[in-house]
């Protein structure tokens, strides 16, 4: 028999989910009111709007800081292809508001946009993806021939390409081009037939919301493009270690600002300008939250546990049946879903964007916020985001050259001080120094009287 005094019920697993959220909901519903106070204050004619700004570049590189923290910090990677994610977010982000969003009145067009899109991808992806899988089992045949039969696939692909581009007509043998010519064709069917039909289903919607609907499409969207593309990347490029895998995602990173750069439709070296303007603070420190909360529960889920495996040893974390490379994958994705979540906010914010302001420096900005901060500390990337940003605002009094020697110094003396950065890879958490999240407190079970 039970003593009704020893016995303790567990809460229930839905009611414990809520109250665990309850705040983050009261911390994203206090940037409502402390947004319109600042931006009621900013508005007024003698406070510059230079310092209207700061706020807003802060929370951008926390979340860029944030979410190269789970790839850099919890995987144990070096990405150095920040930059190029947010990029791909930016551009993905602002060229459907410019063309589809009618100034954010239109959220059914950007669906149709980024439906259109997806399945085109999908429909492109699928012939390189078999081509790949058959060149793998040519291995049986000799372990080196899938590597030669590669390098002539992408020879045959970049030929096939150049010499479209180069003829006044295109050749019948340039079986690529024509295959990327149909993907355009179908992409514009989708486009044009979807795109009313959208618009009339999504006509119910409140004016109201119509503009902050269209807004986080666009968010979801181009933080969608950039988390594709970094499982494109991530793939084959995570199968590398250290320095190689700096390079390879450092020349990733320059391959789309230079595709970027080179395509016409989203405005070449001028970029794209005119982009509408709906990034304030209220929305940006709401995405920084969000942010900050789902890569704190997922580097302390089990899975960020298999993650931390993966970066402790990697050998011993697969001889346990820890799929690495998919893990590794995994945190790649989510870490590039969030960085192209601060491009679309960048964009969208700035008007307008060129490829220049997403060069190798952009990349080097996040992986030396994460590192000052401490590897495996979230709390330190979003101290060091901070840091880094306003750094450079003091001493802008100095004269250029003055003020990156000092900011390069101080740097140098912090990392020969404190190597392991500014908290040493422990988190805050609620005024308490702790290397973890602070455990739930696990229901006692009941005592026979």
């Amino acid at each position: 028999m039970l003593s009704r005094k020893s016995e303790i019920i567990a809460p229930r697993p839905w009611r414990a989910t809520a109250l665990a959220n309850v705040p983050l909901v009261i911390a994203m519903l206090a940037m409502i009111p402390l947004g319109q106070l600042l931006e009621g204050s900013w508005g007024q004619e003698n406070l510059d709007a230079y310092f209207t700004r700061l706020p807003i570049l802060v929370g951008i590189n926390i979340i860029l800081a944030v979410s190269l923290q789970l790839i850099n910090g919890y995987s144990g990677q070096f990405s150095l292809g920040h930059a190029g994610f947010m990029a791909v977010g930016a551009y993905m982000a602002a060229y459907p508001a410019i063309e589809y969003s009618q100034q954010f009145s239109n959220p059914g067009a950007c669906v149709i946009f980024f439906v259109a899109l997806g399945i085109c991808v999908a429909i492109g992806a699928t012939p390189p993806m078999i081509l790949f899988i058959l060149l793998r089992k040519t291995k049986q045949f000799h372990r080196s021939l899938p590597a030669a039969l590669l390098i002539a696939t992408v020879i045959w692909i970049v030929a096939d390409i150049a010499s479209a581009a180069s003829a006044p007509k295109t050749p019948v043998w340039t079986i690529w081009t024509r295959f990327l010519a149909a993907l355009e064709n179908l992409y514009g069917w989708i486009v044009l037939h979807a795109g009313p039909i959208a618009g009339h289903l999504l006509a119910w919607l409140p004016d109201l919301l119509r503009k902050p609907a269209c807004f986080v499409i666009l968010l979801i969207g181009a933080g969608l493009c950039a988390s594709a593309v970094g499982f494109i990347v991530g793939l084959p490029a995570l199968r590398l270690r250290g320095d190689y895998l700096a390079i390879a995602t450092l020349g990733f990173g320059e391959i789309i600002r230079i595709a970027i750069t080179n395509d016409s439709t989203l405005g070449g070296a001028l970029g794209l300008s005119g982009i509408p303007r709906y990034t304030d603070f209220t929305w940006l420190y709401i995405c920084v939250i969000i942010t900050v909360a789902v890569i704190w529960r997922v580097a302390y889920s089990p899975k960020g546990r298999a993650i931390m495996a993966v970066r402790e040893d990697e050998i011993a974390a697969s001889s346990i049946g820890i799929n690495t490379t998919s893990y590794k994958v995994t945190a790649f994705t989510i870490g590039a879903f969030f960085a192209g979540l601060a491009g679309a906010l960048y964009a969208m914010h700035e008007s307008s964007i060129t490829p220049s302001s997403f060069g190798i420096i952009k990349s080097i900005e996040p992986v030396v916020m994460v590192t000052l901060g401490g590897l495996g500390s979230i709390s330190g990337a979003i101290l060091a985001a901070i840091i880094l940003t306003l750094l450079p605002e003091v001493l802008r009094s100095i004269s250029p050259d003055e003020r990156m020697v000092i900011y390069s110094l101080l740097l140098v003396v912090m990392m020969i001080l404190r190597p392991q950065g500014l908290l040493g890879g422990r988190e805050l958490w609620f005024g308490k120094w702790s290397r973890t999240r602070k455990p739930r407190t696990p229901a006692r079970e009941a005592v026979p009287a």
